[in-house]
């Protein structure tokens, strides 16, 4: 009976522990992207990147444009493409990325 009562005090022990502790960190930022990645510099709203494209040119769609700590990072089909250095996702106009054959 004593082991039990023990045992109860220890798990009831160890709720209030869990339940006192503090609340779990935000998720750490996204990692810096590959260097190996093209980096376009110097980016102003306004300008347009063209990029030459073997084979199919993508749908728009297929185009995702992620904030990467202070770059734009852009992606195809899910590829890391290309970053865009010191450029907001916000300031990207819909027309700033076109593509053409190769």
């Amino acid at each position: 009976m004593l082991a039990l009562f023990i045992a109860l005090i220890f798990s009831v022990g160890l709720v209030l522990l869990a339940e006192w502790r503090a609340e779990p960190r935000a998720a750490a930022p996204k990692a810096a992207p590959a260097p190996d990645l093209p980096r376009i510099t110097g980016f102003s709203p306004g300008d347009v990147i063209e990029l030459a494209i073997d084979g199919p040119l993508p749908r728009p769609e297929d185009l995702v444009i992620e904030q990467i700590g202070t770059d734009a990072q852009v992606s195809l089909d899910g590829t890391p493409t290309l970053i865009i250095e010191a450029t907001q996702v916000q300031s990207l106009a819909v027309g700033a990325i076109r593509f053409r054959p190769a």
